[in-house]
């Protein structure tokens, strides 16, 4: 990371970079979601998430280990391992609800600065269409992620929160001690997203599947790859992996 990244990630919680996602892999990952979005019925259209889509779609494991994300998660996240993996579909007066990790929070939860940046869940939110700010951009309250106090009422800041529009194939790097959320206010719109958020080794997995979520795609990847670092299962602090070099 370039020294000014680190500084506007501290300062700000979150970090925008374009071309994330070569063209040739976003057109077939937006055919994939294509194939998700046919079989949601209108009564059910909403804030659609398909969870742990990284074991039902393996076209997305190359994604994991990007070499544009790659440098920020081994920079600002200890020993990271992928946590969960998630695509969202969302219509028109649907979205994500304001939520944030933090403040207050205990404290193995929350984003820190010692000597270096260390995010305890680090969000890789990868738009797969354009998305305006009235298509759904995600909101947020740029600082939000290092308060010491609670955060007070929505209608107390909603003049401070920002959107932050994105390319098709661009991704957004931020933390989720940060306070957002987003809404989709186009009607002829449906935003479409990729989620990937990695962890510290000793956090562990919340879906379904648990600790033993990545077992197949971990015994599948190569030996001292990024791929098997990375989906490792959850054991304290210590390595059950040796960790590649960049």
């Amino acid at each position: 990371m370039k020294e000014s990244e680190k500084y506007l990630y501290d300062t700000l919680g979150y970090l925008y970079i374009e071309d994330a996602i070569p063209p040739d892999l976003l057109t077939e990952i937006n055919k994939m979601v294509d194939r998700y979005q046919e079989n949601i019925k209108p009564e059910d259209q909403a804030n659609n998430t398909i969870d742990t889509i990284l074991n039902k779609e393996p076209l997305l494991l190359n994604l994991i280990d990007s070499p544009v994300t790659l440098p920020y998660i081994v920079e600002m996240v200890d020993q990271p391992r992928l946590k969960s993996t998630w695509i969202t579909i969302t219509w028109q007066g649907h979205g994500t609800g304001f939520h944030s990790n933090h403040s207050p929070t205990c404290t193995h939860n929350h984003y820190s600065y010692n000597n270096g940046i260390f995010n305890n869940l680090f969000q890789v939110f990868y738009a797969l269409e354009d998305i305006d700010e009235d298509c759904g951009a995600l909101t947020i309250l740029p600082g939000s992620h290092k308060s010491n106090l609670p955060i007070p009422a929505h209608d107390e800041i909603k003049d401070k929160l920002v959107k932050i529009p994105m390319k098709a194939g661009s991704v957004l790097l931020f933390s989720h001690d940060i306070y957002h959320g987003s809404l989709n206010t186009r009607e002829d719109f449906v935003r479409r997203v990729l989620v990937f958020t990695y962890c510290p080794g000793c956090i562990a997995n919340s879906y379904e599947g648990g600790d033993t979520l990545y077992d197949d795609l971990h015994a599948a990847s190569a030996e001292g790859s990024w791929h098997r670092f990375l989906l490792r299962r959850p054991h304290g602090f210590q390595l059950t992996e040796p960790r590649p070099s960049l």
